[in-house]
């Protein structure tokens, strides 16, 4: 059996890294739910990435790479998908300030649900597994039932447990704790407060998916593509960066096909 050596190899992956590829026109132009959701590699990057539903394909149909996150990179990437011919009915992402502020510029009309998952460790990491308040655990109770919600009769019910918190606890979510001058203050409870208040600035898009079948409660499987990808660039850490960002490009475009 022939061999080849590890220089004829090098010079041929180097010959695929000196560029990017780009993501790809679909035939006709398709009908998709995304999931987006973005990760970033230390200091020098940040990847974007984009998921079709499952009647679509299911596969990564755009990606980008950028600095960090922000609203004009996500308009900018949207404007792309448009072009390729790609028809967006419905979003789910982690609920990045950028990005939510992205849809509702590029698809004001589209169904856009937050990512159950991520809210749920949000919050999680606010009240922390032990909360020394009742309301922090009466909470965290009601946090950790967010991601089994399955019917339009169970998130009633959620919802309406979440009303009865802040009937209960609005006088512990809302204590102020005042300086000894008297002229500062700060919420007592900031964690608690905060954990319920992105759950109540949330609920219209929390269950969005129980009336859209295409749309998911999470996006999950782009956790698990970045941490797929991050373990495959661990074996390359030596490339340059530009290197790198033209290894992750190709990552995702074979995720493509």
């Amino acid at each position: 059996m022939a061999t080849t050596s590890e220089r004829t190899l090098r010079r041929h992956f180097d010959n695929f890294l000196a560029e990017s590829p780009l993501p790809r026109k679909p035939a006709h132009p398709k009908e998709v739910y995304l999931k987006v959701d973005g990760t970033y590699f230390k200091r020098w990057g940040c990847s974007l990435a984009f998921k079709s539903n499952v009647t679509a394909g299911n596969h990564i149909i755009f990606w980008d790479f950028a600095v960090r996150e922000n609203y004009w990179r996500y308009c900018f990437d949207f404007a792309r998908l448009k072009e390729l011919g790609y028809i967006v009915l419905g979003v789910t992402s982690d609920w990045h300030g950028s990005l939510v502020s992205a849809v509702k510029e590029s698809f004001p009309d589209v169904p856009h649900q937050r990512c159950l998952v991520h809210t749920r460790r949000l919050c999680e990491t606010l009240l922390t597994k032990h909360p020394e308040t009742g309301a922090g655990q009466d909470l965290l109770n009601l946090v950790r039932e967010l991601t089994h919600i399955k019917t339009h009769a169970e998130s009633k019910v959620w919802l309406t447990w979440l009303a009865r918190f802040e009937t209960r606890h609005g006088e512990t979510i809302n204590h102020r704790t005042y300086a000894p001058d008297h002229q500062h203050w700060w919420f007592t409870h900031r964690n608690v407060r905060r954990a319920f208040r992105t759950l109540k600035t949330s609920t219209d898009n929390l269950f969005l998916y129980l009336g859209f079948s295409e749309l998911t409660s999470n996006t999950n499987c782009l956790e698990a593509e970045f941490t797929h990808l991050k373990q495959k660039l661990k074996v390359h850490k030596g490339l340059k960066r530009s290197r790198k960002i033209n290894f992750i490009n190709y990552y995702f475009y074979f995720k493509s096909i």
